[in-house]
């Protein structure tokens, strides 16, 4: 051990990685320790850890919806959102002067009124199941040998149409929405007013128009994530299990 130490006060070099290890050491203990204790002091990131930290998360969360209830769509950032779908009409059944007639009274019904509503089309699939039962149904309760053919051709348009993927119409669609006041009950009152002025508009002129209840409106979000499977969305009970995202 004597001769050891009398070697290295010899040899001060070897000395330095006994002293440097032990520093390193030190060095990296202390930083270990001070990274957590940053980050705890700051708001957006303990913030951030918490949220991530969470058992389980409602699918609810990650969307913009709040609520849907009667006519009305309910937006986190507090606004109510009311929807009408617009009926389609034969226009080659109409004379140029009736078709003239019918755009300028529309747009009149229009004139002034341009802020908090907005028009767009979506594809939906149509579900032909039910058509094609009640076709086979009258094809098997009548002997006509020309209608059973009639109906025949029929169901063979329809499966057609299924199995190639043609079955879409396209649905029109007016939103309307108004910001959340002091009180919201008045706030619902305004709209239900706007949304049955805007149906009022369009049946003046002769084109059908429907304010959308609840399951209709569950139908239409369903269109923007899921358009092939919104057609069969059944009933939605308030007391059905949520699905949660679980994390790993």
């Amino acid at each position: 051990m004597n001769k050891l130490v009398e070697y290295l006060l010899q040899n001060p070099l070897y000395i330095l990685p006994f002293i440097l290890l032990p520093l390193g050491i030190l060095y990296l203990t202390i930083n270990a320790i001070k990274k957590p204790l940053k980050k705890a002091n700051n708001p957006e990131v303990a913030k951030e850890v918490e949220e991530l930290s969470k058992e389980r998360q409602t699918a609810n969360s990650l969307v913009e919806v709040a609520d849907i209830e009667n006519c009305f769509l309910y937006r986190k950032d507090d606004y109510i959102l009311g929807y009408l779908r617009i009926g389609s009409i034969n226009l080659e059944l109409l004379s140029a002067e009736e078709l003239q007639i019918l755009t300028q009274k529309l747009s009149m019904s229009f004139e002034g009124d341009r802020d908090n509503f907005d028009y767009f089309t979506l594809p939906s699939q149509v579900n032909l199941d039910p058509n094609k039962d009640f076709i086979k149904e009258i094809r098997q309760g009548t002997d006509d040998i020309g209608k059973r053919k009639g109906l025949t051709l029929m169901m063979q348009e329809m499966t057609r149409l299924s199995t190639s993927g043609e079955n879409f119409e396209h649905q029109h669609i007016v939103k309307i929405w108004k910001k959340i006041g002091s009180n919201i009950k008045d706030t619902e009152k305004d709209l239900r007013n706007r949304l049955s002025d805007f149906r009022e508009r369009y049946q003046a002129v002769g084109i059908p128009c429907e304010i959308l209840k609840d399951k209709e409106i569950i139908k239409l979000c369903n269109l923007f994530g899921n358009p092939l499977q919104a057609p069969y969305t059944g009933e939605v009970s308030k007391f059905e299990s949520y699905p949660f995202i679980k994390e790993n």
